[in-house]
């Protein structure tokens, strides 16, 4: 299925936790439960590298059902101690990768023009990017929101993005793990907010509408007001996603 036919996408990013022995769980628990699973909802898997590819055998028997990494290298395979290629993560079965996390922006000094590299570099691989922005709790009690949002978009983003390839996932900064939520309204008019720069930046090329997840502080009691939205196309889940009952609630939502 296109990425733009899914109804909802959920995507978990576990972030720097994770064993094999919680692997072998999730796997044991999906392989049993996932043909409950509405198939019209795409579920992105976001491990740390050395577990990506454990992940495999469950992608290959559920279509809907893929992996994703948490980042990649702004260049192709060569000699840089440490760093993942986007090469190196298709060749172990990623069909997505996270880039432009507030987490990397901030703890890595990344920039847009490095977001934008890295996008580059994922699709010359066939990785579809799930491209994060999102505004810092000074800059949302300015009334900065929308000005963030549309610098990262513009600058981030690059003319090959198109709602096949890109996801936008709208993370405040000041939500990541703090149990903070804005309200659906507030999330709502955000939504908007994108859907209004994507269409002026591409210029209304595609009838079809850039999928756009919420993240921050998701988790079972709220991610089924947030999914219920039909202006909401899915969820970026951190913590939560850890916890498998949790996760699959989540995904599994009424």
């Amino acid at each position: 299925m296109k990425l733009t036919e899914y109804n909802k996408i959920i995507s978990a990013n576990w972030k720097m936790n994770g064993s094999y022995g919680l692997v072998d769980k999730f796997l044991g628990y999906f392989s049993q439960n996932f043909k409950k699973i509405n198939n019209s909802r795409a579920v992105i898997f976001c491990p740390p590298f050395p577990y990506l590819s454990l992940f495999n055998d469950i992608t290959s028997k559920f279509s809907n059902f893929y992996i994703g990494a948490q980042d990649c290298s702004t260049k192709n395979n060569s000699s840089r101690t440490g760093e993942i290629s986007s090469q190196i993560l298709k060749d172990v079965g990623c069909d997505f990768v996270i880039l432009g996390h507030s987490e990397r922006r901030i703890l890595n000094n990344e920039t847009d023009k490095i977001v934008s590299e890295k996008i580059l570099r994922s699709f010359e691989n066939n990785l579809k990017v799930i491209v994060c922005v999102g505004e810092s709790e000074k800059e949302k009690n300015d009334l900065k929101t929308f000005d963030i949002i549309k610098s990262q978009l513009e600058n981030s983003l690059i003319d090959l993005c198109s709602p096949e390839n890109t996801i936008i996932a709208y993370e405040p900064i000041w939500a990541i793990g703090s149990g903070q939520l804005p309200t659906l309204n507030e999330i709502e008019n955000v939504f908007f907010d994108i859907h209004k720069i994507m269409d002026k930046k591409y210029n209304n090329l595609s009838q079809n509408k850039f999928k756009i997840l919420y993240g921050g502080s998701v988790n079972p009691k709220n991610s089924n007001t947030i999914l219920s939205s039909s202006k909401i196309d899915g969820v970026l889940v951190g913590g939560s996603s850890l916890i498998i009952e949790d996760f699959y609630n989540i995904i599994n939502f009424d």
